[in-house]
């Protein structure tokens, strides 16, 4: 409950500092601050990269956009595969050959029928954290052409060209240090008594506002007592795995829910024992706070990493696991926990004062 309180506070200190800072620019524009000389100009984005390939019946195009981008931005990776009736597609495995790009989200399409030719789409939603110049590997949809009968099946595939996709600083290009002018002298604003009068009064009660609110939460947090109960981490964990293994899922053939189930108890887990925001964060940012968490064994953070990376690729590279990998990945899930657990003696639940 103190941590919840906390947040907010700084939540409400953040608001405050912001307002701050959007009053200092607004005063800064008509006052003249000092300027740069031939500021640059935001650049233009870059187009998208198509890469296309053909085979027989089947024609794949695959489109990355923006071609170029920053860190902060997010690349969109299309793949649209069209082939005439009588041919079967299969879409290819991307996830598997990543190494820099992170998988945000990944979206499939229905197949539909247009002009006469079936299509299929897929649509991923990449990140990347670091600049520099990255492949993107051949893409290559492998497909079965039935239109001449069962006696007479062809199999094949296409591939599209690997190209490559560069990613810049968000700093790279946005100043030169040798070229500042200096501030120019402060410019007086003449402002009229009335707007001055306005401007204090506004003031007064924005600052009754925050001593009412501050007030009102003050009594509002006395009035009210908080339960706190404290349940071992280990404990919840092995109930959310029984659960998950009573709803069968697997035997639904429902894998990809299975596996996001999985790896999110693992992750609550992991919050709740250890107090690192796990849940909300990717896969690829969790296990670089991990690195830093002494608490964890060197072999237990490798398993984790193997863990997570596993789960990933089956919720968001199409992977289909077998029986043996299901196993395998919640095993590893229980003993995870098994290993990890905080076992001290536990605490009953009290009630506390706000």
């Amino acid at each position: 409950m103190s941590g919840c309180v906390t947040r907010r506070g700084e939540r409400y200190f953040g608001v405050g500092v912001r307002a701050g800072l959007i009053g200092a620019l607004l005063v800064c524009g008509p006052a003249g601050c000092g300027s740069q000389d031939g500021a640059n100009q935001e650049a233009a984005p870059a187009g998208p990269i198509v890469k296309t390939a053909e085979r027989g019946p089947v024609h794949m195009t695959v489109t990355a956009e923006p071609g170029e981008l920053t860190i902060a931005d997010r690349l969109t990776l299309s793949v649209e595969v069209s082939a005439e009736e009588g041919v079967d597609v299969e879409m290819p495995e991307f996830g598997k050959d990543l190494t820099a790009f992170a998988i945000r989200d990944f979206r499939e399409a229905p197949v539909e029928t247009v002009d006469g030719k079936r299509r299929w789409r897929q649509e991923y939603v990449l990140d990347i954290f670091l600049s520099g110049v990255y492949p993107v590997p051949e893409l290559t949809a492998h497909f079965t052409d039935r239109r001449k009968g069962e006696e007479n099946v062809v199999e094949s595939s296409v591939s599209t060209e690997p190209f490559e996709v560069n990613v810049r600083s968000l700093v790279e290009g946005e100043f030169d240090p040798t070229k500042f002018r200096g501030l120019k002298p402060p410019v007086e604003i003449p402002i009229s008594r009335s707007w001055a009068w306005a401007g204090w009064g506004l003031a007064g009660l924005a600052a009754a506002a925050v001593v009412a609110l501050i007030g009102w939460w003050v009594v509002r947090r006395m009035r009210r007592p908080s339960v706190e109960f404290i349940m071992p981490a280990h404990e919840w964990a092995f109930a959310e795995l029984r659960r998950l293994a009573d709803a069968k899922l697997v035997e639904q053939e429902q894998v990809h829910e299975f596996y996001y189930r999985l790896s999110m108890i693992v992750r609550m887990y992991i919050e709740r024992r250890f107090r690192l925001m796990a849940p909300e964060r990717t896969t690829e940012e969790f296990l670089v706070e991990v690195q830093r968490d002494q608490r964890l064994s060197a072999d237990h953070r490798a398993t984790l990493g193997a863990f997570l990376s596993s789960c990933d690729m089956v919720k968001f590279a199409l992977y289909q696991p077998g029986t043996r990998e299901i196993e395998q990945a919640f095993d590893a899930a229980r003993d995870f926990i098994e290993e990890t657990a905080d076992r001290a003696p536990r605490t009953e639940p009290e009630r506390k004062a706000a």
